[in-house]
């Protein structure tokens, strides 16, 4: 499925102002879910970071940093627990908003990289309940492939 995004730049920033289903899709034609219909919603919303925080110090207040910085200092106490406590003592907590290459990555950083196999999901809560309900009414633990499908269901 495309989601289709309409963006504005007359602010000096790139703004989603728009997001809508690609009707020539096959799969649902243009169609969207509550979360694709409201992207651009979600991503104009107000409370949004413009940058990186990070505490000096446990109990600190947040303080701006450059993201380069903040993800070198994260990298950095991160090796520190890891070589003091060894790796089983990350765990990662990642979510089904991710895309499948997102969650491909944590995976990587989880089980390749810090070998701690502590990685759990959200979409298993999630999805428990979608699966049973798609296998039940389809046939199948999944979503139809296609809309289309459903008059021949």
């Amino acid at each position: 499925m495309l989601l289709d995004v309409t963006i504005d730049t007359g602010t000096g920033r790139r703004t989603v102002v728009k997001a809508s289903g690609d009707k020539t899709h096959p799969a649902n034609r243009g169609r969207l879910c509550t979360k694709g219909a409201t992207t651009a919603d979600m991503l104009a919303a107000p409370g949004r970071l413009g940058t990186a925080l990070v505490r000096t110090e446990p109990g600190a207040a947040l303080v701006p940093s450059a993201v380069d910085a903040a993800i070198s200092e994260t990298a950095r106490r991160l090796r520190a627990i890891l070589e003091e406590h060894g790796p089983d003592a990350l765990s990662f907590y990642v979510s089904g908003q991710m895309s499948i290459e997102a969650q491909y990555l944590a995976n990587k950083l989880a089980k390749g990289f810090v070998r701690t196999n502590r990685i759990e999901s959200n979409s298993r809560l999630c999805m428990a309940s979608a699966g049973t309900g798609y296998k039940l009414s389809l046939g199948a633990d999944g979503p139809p492939g296609s809309y289309e499908d459903f008059e021949g269901a």
